[in-house]
């Protein structure tokens, strides 16, 4: 049985249709180490093509395009299309207000203490916060080391992809610069889509709020 990088056999085939085919068969976003099995190609190889499918997709007016979001790739619905497909997922749930605003507080402050998300918000966030980490929204990145060594909790790369962000560098330039050296904290308001990112689906964006 040939491995998955046995380039003989597809050295023939156009790179952009590899690629498309692996993220069409993959349906999530595929990181780089995971394609460079699959094509044996190098990291300048995947990107290139990356691009050149892009293009060719682009150019020849197709309803799909390639992301590049956390940290990988991923074939898309172009965003213009959502709206007038008005396709919507089943079994999935919405995030509260508040689960918003937690999760808002967890990606912009990161790495943050569950004590530090109650001091901003002024309640507490125990039950929330093991919600978004259930969801897999949330993940726990260590613990500080302080007295109690409390948890430390970041976004994760699920995140990424519910928000169609390639890494916390996107997420970090929705901040306007004005801002960038404020000591008092902001209310910030998270537009997060309640389900997963998928074919598609990638109008999730971050916005700040001073209400």
């Amino acid at each position: 049985m040939p491995s998955p990088c046995d380039t003989h056999q597809t050295e023939e085939l156009e790179p952009t249709a590899m690629l498309e085919a692996l993220l069409f068969l993959s349906g999530q976003p595929m990181k780089l180490a995971e394609i460079a099995a699959h094509t044996g190609w190098s990291i300048e190889q995947i990107q290139h093509t990356a691009h050149e499918l892009q293009t060719l997709l682009s150019a020849e007016n197709h309803g799909l395009t390639v992301l590049r979001v956390a940290g990988g790739y991923q074939l898309v619905t172009k965003p213009s299309l959502f709206e007038r497909i008005q396709w919507v997922r089943t079994g999935t749930t919405e995030l509260s207000p508040m689960a918003l605003e937690v999760l808002a507080i967890v990606a912009f402050k990161q790495p943050i203490t569950r004590a530090e998300i109650e001091k901003l918000r002024g309640v507490s966030s125990e039950r929330i916060l093991a919600s978004l980490v259930q969801q897999g929204l949330v993940i726990d990145l260590g613990r500080r080391e302080s007295p109690g060594r409390p948890i430390l909790y970041g976004t994760s790369a699920y995140f990424l992809e519910c928000i169609g962000m390639d890494s916390l560098a996107d997420l970090a330039a929705h901040i306007p610069k004005s801002r960038a050296d404020e000591t008092q904290p902001t209310q910030l308001t998270l537009e997060l889509k309640s389900e997963k990112v998928h074919k598609g689906e990638t109008n999730g964006k971050v916005t700040e709020s001073n209400e």
